[in-house]
């Protein structure tokens, strides 16, 4: 099992992924002759209180993805009333330095990230594949998987 330890950034756990169109999209273009955009590296972060993996609209939009669905979510600054966002279908590549865990369907909804720095939440749905060590303590946080 690859195992990943860094140090907590200022604003986190933080990570660099590869956010790409999912396997039956890829598959879908090669299929129609078309050629699928690349994968994009982004900056995201663990975000162990967000149920679903959350991406900024601009890669969603490097990628040029059409959404599959929209779905209602609830924040703290939501309120009591849902807040409606796109859904898309991508695949998410976690970086090692020896390999690249890729989850090749996941499910995401758009938000606005990249103010905030990240052009990714990384939510329960992919740490429900990983083992997350959060070492306050040493200032670091470990990521198998």
């Amino acid at each position: 099992m690859p195992c990943l330890t860094f140090n907590l950034d200022q604003n986190g756990p933080l990570l660099e992924l590869m956010v790409g169109v999912s396997q039956p999209r890829l598959e879908a273009l090669k299929k129609a002759g078309e050629i699928a955009p690349e994968p994009v590296r982004v900056r995201g972060l663990i975000d162990t209180g967000a149920s679903c993996t959350c991406i900024d609209p601009s890669v969603i939009q490097s990628l040029k993805l059409p959404p599959t669905g929209s779905v209602g979510i609830s924040t703290p600054s939501t309120g009591s009333s849902q807040h409606t966002c796109n859904q898309y279908d991508v695949s998410i590549g976690l970086i090692h330095p020896d390999l690249v865990y890729t989850i090749h369907v996941l499910p995401v909804i758009e938000s606005q990230l990249s103010k905030q720095g990240i052009y990714a939440l990384i939510g329960r749905d992919v740490l429900s594949n990983c083992l997350l060590v959060y070492n306050g303590h040493i200032n670091a946080y470990t990521l198998a998987f």
